[in-house]
């Protein structure tokens, strides 16, 4: 059996041998521990090589095309950035070309990288660095919400133009697909079975007596690694101590710094959220569209575009707008601090609840890219000068700025800190 604590709640447990296609959860807040794939390496391999694939086709084919009046435009990912560069956004073109191509690039060639050097164990310890840029990357790969934004953009932009879709918007739609599917048959446990360690010298012994433990219920007192006077590393899982003397150490294992708790969470965390918070004013009241005619310049906010999108007849697409672009990031904003209000006053009860609601503030954090999206592919293809051109309104950096800053409050916060009030022995300095 392995033990393990838990990421969420650092709860101690063993996770017994699974059958396949079984997943072990932690009894006390739900977390997904362990799962069992039938193929571990050679199936992730290769739908990984058929990402890259169509990865390729999506990048140098074109999304859509656009026609009006004998005048031809079309684009592509990497256009729809380079167009808002040109514009003189660059801050937001550099953060769709990231999330639309860098770091997908880079989680393809990582997750390669990987799953090749383990097919010959052991597997070299750089290994483990990997895994931990995959885990990053991945988080910031939105291929489903930047299709998502193309079909928005689509719709608003045919009521000016015909508008046709192209090859590359299908791959698209290929990798929506195949990221996730990556994602449910990879096991990063196997993977660490199969790495030599960064250093020879063995990590402190992580049994101790008087606790109980499983992977669906557990009987007697809950002990946590905190409590034992261990620390997990956040990268591989592995179990060292004791944590007071483990904060300026690595990991055995995998080289990562050791830490019971995200150093300064609370404070980071209350950064973040409060500089999305003054964003997120400007980013609904200024224009984040200007569209130019040959009589006329009409600038667009996020809520125009709302209420254009409804009165054309797509009240779904409407909706969805609406909750990713304006619900979602205040949203996030009141339960980012409703969780550190509840942390430093020292709460005790729902935790499992804070816990879950922490997980989809994380969860749902990516979908508010998608009028940043919207705006990009629309300015990228609607330049058919001198009859009518889009051009991105200051709105759009303050909306990209508010995504990246509660995306990177909800990575900074330690859900484990929701624990620490009910635990006699508090995990660290959060």
């Amino acid at each position: 059996m392995e033990t393990i604590a838990c990421p969420d709640c650092d709860l101690l447990q063993r996770i017994p041998p699974l059958p396949v296609g079984a997943k072990a959860s932690c009894p006390r807040c739900g977390h997904a521990l362990a799962t069992r794939p039938s193929d571990p390496i050679d199936r992730p391999l290769a739908l990984t090589l058929a990402a890259a694939i169509v990865f390729i086709v999506a990048n140098t084919s074109p999304l859509m095309g656009l026609s009006v009046f004998g005048l031809h435009a079309s684009t592509t990912i990497v256009g729809g950035a380079y167009e808002m560069w040109l514009q003189g956004r660059e801050v937001t073109a550099a953060i769709v070309a990231f999330c639309a191509v860098i770091a997908p690039a880079g989680y393809l060639l990582v997750m390669l990288t990987v799953l090749l050097a383990v097919k010959r164990p052991p597997a070299p310890h750089w290994v483990g660095e990997l895994l931990r840029w995959a885990h990053h990357l991945r988080a910031w790969s939105m291929n489903e919400v930047m299709l998502l934004g193309i079909l928005v953009a689509l719709i608003k932009i045919a009521e000016l133009a015909s508008v046709d879709p192209g090859i590359g918007m299908f791959a698209v739609g290929g990798l929506v697909v195949l990221f996730p599917a990556i994602m449910v048959i990879f096991d990063s446990r196997e993977i660490w079975q199969r790495v030599q360690w960064a250093d020879t010298g063995m990590p402190a012994p992580i049994a101790s007596p008087g606790f109980h433990h499983g992977t669906a219920t557990t009987t007697g007192a809950a002990l946590t690694a905190a409590q034992a006077g261990l620390v997990a590393c956040e990268t591989c899982g592995l179990l060292s101590g004791p944590a007071g003397a483990a904060e300026s150490e690595h990991c055995p294992r995998c080289g990562g710094e050791l830490a019971p708790r995200h150093h300064h969470a609370i404070q980071h965390t209350w950064a973040l959220v409060i500089a999305a918070a003054i964003c997120f004013i400007p980013a609904n009241a200024l224009p984040v569209l200007t569209t130019n005619t040959l009589t006329s310049s009409e600038p667009d906010t996020i809520l125009g575009g709302v209420v254009f999108l409804y009165t054309s007849g797509s009240w779904p697409l409407a909706l969805i707008v609406l909750i990713a672009s304006v619900m979602i990031p205040l949203g996030k904003l009141v339960a980012l601090a409703y969780l550190l209000v509840t942390v430093q006053r020292g709460s005790l009860g729902s935790s499992r609840e804070r816990t879950r609601l922490y997980r989809m503030v994380e969860f749902i954090g990516r979908w508010s890219m998608l009028d940043v999206f919207v705006d990009t592919f629309t300015v990228a293809l609607v330049q058919l000068q001198p009859l009518m051109s889009v051009e991105p309104g200051p709105g759009v950096l303050f909306f990209a700025a508010v995504v990246v800053l509660t995306m990177l409050a909800a990575e900074s916060f330690d859900p484990r800190l929701i624990w620490d009030a009910g635990n006699p022995q508090r995990g660290g300095d959060g």
